[in-house]
């Protein structure tokens, strides 16, 4: 593609991510969307060769921002991907044309870069009229997963180990509860990097995954491409996924995002997309452990202010959907691996996600934790009342009761 076309494209591109952002926010405060293009239409756009576009402002500090357009993908008409393209065929998909989807979650994320960078984006607050603030925690949310994102070599991930190693015991819990995949199709809400995403695929579903985070979303694609699969995203809130309302899956899976999100609004908006012999799981974090909720109180650069692990009566809620669940809990005495990772080997949980941690290095704890791990399910079989103490709950639902659409 000619330099200057490259740029053109570029520039509408980001201009067209701008509005998209202003439109969101006019749903909800009409005043901060029109502080926004106002904004937008004062700013200079420049191409200074290299490659890049720069984006300037004056206000409210004057400031520059270089979009480096090899991270954008351009191309010319008549590109395509024989995969996607049947997805589309078998009407699976959101848009044909994957290249296009590529390049809005890269500018839409641009965009959320330049406002950050300027001071405009809006945050949280008790003050805030209750729809700003749910619009603005979700704002929040987009904003911290697309930074997390922004800074993973997906190509370094294994699939197969953050989804099969020991230290993953949920995942391995929901792979068992779901059984063969093949030909199935998946709704993943929340897939985050896409390793469970990804992981479905590898094993023959035919997975749509939605994240709030567009970098999320692209981080997904990237892997899945790494991996030799496809899997379709789609930016969008949990509480709002924005599918068409006869698409309905197999199965929807959701891991780590009901204790992000409004919970009766998520339920109440992915569960119709659910076939009445469909199988819903989910695995999330526990509001009652003390050492667990230590962790949480010193970690605050590793997650987001707005998380609420859940309680019982949020697992009763998700339950009393189903005519049939199953509720498993995991990690009780196996908790002794975090502390030894921070107390013992000082390692700092606001540099490391441990969760992540403890499975990518599976083999190094494994000699801990596989009897641990045997000890706690003795206890829970024989004193069941301690399964709330744990740091995490799968949740498998069966048959969705139809009250629950």
């Amino acid at each position: 593609m000619p330099k200057k076309i490259l740029f053109e494209s570029a520039v509408h591109q980001f201009l067209s991510a701008a509005k998209r952002r202003r439109e969101r926010l006019q749903e909800t405060d009409p005043t901060q969307a029109e502080r926004l293009r106002a904004w937008v239409s004062a700013l200079t756009i420049e191409n200074p060769g290299g490659g890049r576009m720069r984006v300037a402002w004056r206000e409210p500090h004057a400031d520059q921002h270089f979009i480096e357009l090899k991270n954008a993908r351009f191309y010319t008409r008549g590109d395509a991907d024989p995969h996607f393209r049947r997805q589309a065929e078998a009407g699976l998909l959101f848009s044909a044309d994957r290249i296009m989807e590529q390049n809005i979650a890269f500018f839409d994320g641009e965009v959320r870069a330049v406002l950050a960078q300027a001071g405009l984006t809006v945050e949280t607050g008790p003050n805030l009229p209750a729809s700003a603030a749910v619009a603005a925690r979700k704002r929040a949310e987009e904003a911290f997963h697309d930074q997390w994102a922004a800074g993973v070599d997906v190509a370094s991930i294994d699939i197969r180990r953050m989804n099969e190693a020991c230290t993953a015991p949920e995942m391995r819990q929901i792979t068992a509860a779901l059984g063969d995949l093949r030909g199935r199709t998946l709704l993943d809400v929340g897939c985050g990097l896409g390793e469970a995403a990804v992981y479905f695929a590898l094993r023959g579903a035919e997975v749509t995954a939605t994240d709030i985070s567009p970098g999320m979303c692209d981080a997904t694609r990237r892997l899945a491409a790494v991996n030799g699969v496809g899997v379709v995203t789609h930016v969008s809130a949990a509480e709002d996924l924005g599918l068409p309302k006869d698409r309905q899956f197999d199965i929807i899976y959701t891991g780590n995002t009901l204790h992000h999100a409004d919970l009766a609004a998520m339920l109440a908006n992915i569960l119709p997309h659910l076939k009445s012999d469909g199988v819903f799981a989910s695995w999330d974090p526990v509001a009652y452990n003390p050492v667990i909720n230590l962790y949480r109180a010193i970690a605050t650069k590793v997650r987001t202010a707005d998380e609420h692990p859940l309680r019982l009566r949020e697992v009763r809620e998700v339950t009393g959907h189903f005519e049939s669940a199953e509720v498993k809990w995991f990690w009780l005495t196996a908790l002794l691996i975090f502390i030894i990772m921070a107390v013992v080997q000082f390692r700092s949980p606001n540099k490391e996600r441990f969760w992540k941690k403890v499975v990518e290095e599976a083999d190094r704890w494994a000699w801990l934790y596989r009897p641990l791990a045997a000890l706690d399910r003795g206890l829970l079989k024989v004193l069941p009342f301690l399964g709330p103490l744990c740091w995490n709950v799968v949740i498998v639902g069966r048959r969705p009761k139809k009250t629950a659409a």
